[in-house]
């Protein structure tokens, strides 16, 4: 057996803007940061072979996530393998709602979160998921923090990666 290399990294996933927050069945917009959340990676080589795992403070890792996250490692980290990064989620639900990039939308124009299409898709018949508080611009859109947690995570990862 050859050398074995690790390295760790670590972003943050606090945004400079206020996000929805995941995990309740209503709408709650973020007003400060009690404890930052982030993304810490490890990345491991040995042998010829290579992985990058992640641990990220979110409430879920739906596809979309995964697969920004490998397009921006993609970018940043050209010699890397996405296939062979791993993401794993805490399950916080004090993180942001994410978004699929270009979602569809409601009849007002605004997008459904991850978590609005999956409370219509178990909402008896004919009921549908009601917003009590819509963001405005001073909220992170759904979508825009499914790129930004994508980013981080991928730095995370590069960082790891650099320091193995």
């Amino acid at each position: 057996m050859g050398k074995l290399l690790i390295g760790w990294g670590e972003a943050t996933l606090v945004p400079d803007k206020k996000v929805s927050l995941a995990g309740q069945f209503y709408e709650r917009i973020s007003a400060y940061v009690e404890s930052e959340i982030t993304a810490t990676a490890m990345a491991v080589e040995a042998d010829g072979e290579a992985m990058i795992m992640v641990s990220a403070d979110t409430a879920n890792i739906p596809d979309f996530l995964l697969t920004a996250t490998r397009a921006e490692l993609a970018k940043i980290l050209p010699e890397f393998d996405t296939r062979k990064l791993i993401v794993a989620a805490t399950h916080t639900h004090t993180s942001h709602v994410m978004g699929r990039p270009r979602d569809k939308s409601n009849d007002d124009g605004t997008s459904l979160s991850f978590a609005e299409r999956i409370l219509n898709e178990f909402l008896p018949k004919g009921k549908n998921y009601q917003r009590l508080v819509t963001p405005d611009d001073s909220v992170m859109a759904p979508q825009d923090a499914t790129l930004f947690v994508a980013r981080q995570i991928a730095l995370a990862a590069k960082t790891a990666w650099e320091n193995r």
